[in-house]
């Protein structure tokens, strides 16, 4: 099987209809935890455009637009249904349909090591970026991400993602990487909902976080 379908039977497996909604108290504040560190350098505002590439079920979308326009797309349609926003569209992030610059920021959460090209698809990013890229991918430093990426073969990839690799990653794509950082621990699928309150204090900048952000520009 080649890894392109490897990956679209998970992203097409039944079991994602389990996935919590973008509007789920943890969800939200998973999502929202980080668009905060991200305002620090992007300054939002309503007439913005912002395309969420691999979209998924709306966990960075749906936020988002209550802050610019924002699109999404994802190659799964079964991720797609189950998305409450209404710009979406089904799209391969190899092969971007928009024009170069149409939006002022390109995102992506948790994709690239989901991708045969992480490469093709960052160029893809920069090609229809007006100025910001902004990838979020899990931090291997963390161990309970790296016990994950480790005993999930579809998650595997996120073994090599270091920061320290995101960074070489972006710059070889000719984007120059203004922030970057590591932040919480909090997962939106999995943290039991009574414990978001003890975790909170957690959800910062550090080096062992969960999830790698970085903030960069064409």
């Amino acid at each position: 099987m080649s890894p392109n379908l490897f990956q679209k039977d998970y992203w097409e497996r039944k079991d994602l209809a389990e996935r919590r909604p973008p509007d789920h108290p943890v969800v939200r504040h998973y999502a929202f935890s980080k668009i905060r560190e991200i305002q620090k350098t992007i300054s939002f505002q309503p007439g913005q455009r912002l395309l969420d590439v691999g979209c998924g079920n709306g966990f960075f979308s749906r936020p988002f637009s209550e802050l610019c326009t924002t699109v999404g797309v994802d190659f799964s349609s079964r991720m797609l249904q189950t998305n409450p926003m209404l710009l979406k569209a089904g799209m391969d992030a190899n092969r971007l349909a928009f024009q170069d610059m149409a939006f002022d920021v390109v995102f992506c959460h948790a994709l690239l090591h989901h991708v045969e090209s992480p490469d093709q698809v960052l160029s893809e990013m920069r090609r229809v970026s007006r100025k910001y890229v902004v990838v979020m991918e899990p931090n291997r430093a963390n161990p309970l991400m790296w016990l994950f990426s480790a005993l999930v073969p579809e998650e595997r990839a996120a073994l090599n993602f270091s920061l320290g690799y995101l960074k070489d990653l972006l710059e070889k794509n000719r984007l120059k990487v203004v922030d970057a950082f590591s932040h919480g621990w909090i997962v939106p699928n999995k943290t039991p909902g009574v414990v978001l309150p003890l975790l909170k204090p957690l959800d910062v900048r550090q080096p062992w976080g969960m999830t790698n952000i970085l903030i960069a520009t064409r």
